[in-house]
C-alpha cells in the first residue's frame, strides 16, 4: 500500500511538472532586406549585383537578383545599411541609411535607368513602416504597455 502512494504521488509530480512548463520560444535577432530590381519600363533585371553595407560597422553582404529581378539578404544584425544595385547596361542605383531591425524585412525597391555603370543615382528619402511581406504584428513593450497590463504585479513574464 505504502508503495501505492509512493508511486502515485510522483505520478502526480511528473504530471504537474509537465503540464506547468512553458514551451521555450525563439527570439529573432536579425533582421533582412529584400527588394526587386526594374528597368525603366517595370521589366524586371536579372543577374543584377546588390551589395548591402552596414553603415557603422562597414561590412557588406553581396547578393544577385532571380529572374524576377527579386533579391533577399538575410541575417543582418539591425543596424543601418546603405543598398547598391549595379547591372551591366544601367546607372547604379543606392538607397543609404535603411534601418533594419531584428524580426522585420525591409523592402528597397530599385528602379535603373540606362546609362553607364560608372553613373550612380542616389535614392534618397524614408522607406515606409508598412509591412506588406510579412502579417505578423510587432507589439513593443514599453513603460505604458506593461504598466497597463492587467496582470497582478504587473509582472509580463
Amino acid at each position: 500500500m505504502k508503495r501505492q502512494v509512493v508511486l502515485a504521488s510522483l505520478l502526480v509530480l511528473f504530471l504537474f511538472c509537465t503540464w506547468s512548463a512553458s514551451p521555450a520560444r525563439g527570439q529573432a535577432v536579425y533582421g533582412s532586406i529584400i527588394g526587386t530590381v526594374t528597368d525603366p519600363q517595370g521589366a524586371a533585371i536579372s543577374g543584377a549585383k546588390v551589395t548591402v553595407t552596414s553603415a557603422t560597422k562597414a561590412t557588406s553582404e553581396q547578393t544577385t537578383t532571380n529572374e524576377s529581378g527579386f533579391y533577399t539578404v538575410t541575417h543582418l544584425i539591425p543596424d543601418t545599411y546603405n543598398v547598391l544595385v549595379e547591372a551591366t547596361g544601367f546607372k547604379a542605383a543606392s538607397t543609404k541609411n535603411v534601418s533594419v531591425s531584428a524580426d522585420s524585412s525591409v523592402k528597397v525597391d530599385a528602379a535603373l535607368e540606362v546609362g553607364a555603370v560608372t553613373q550612380t543615382v542616389e535614392v534618397s528619402g524614408e522607406v515606409p513602416q508598412l509591412m506588406t511581406d510579412r502579417a505578423d504584428v510587432d507589439v513593443e513593450f514599453n513603460q505604458q504597455y506593461v504598466q497597463d497590463l492587467p496582470v497582478l504585479n504587473r509582472n509580463f513574464t
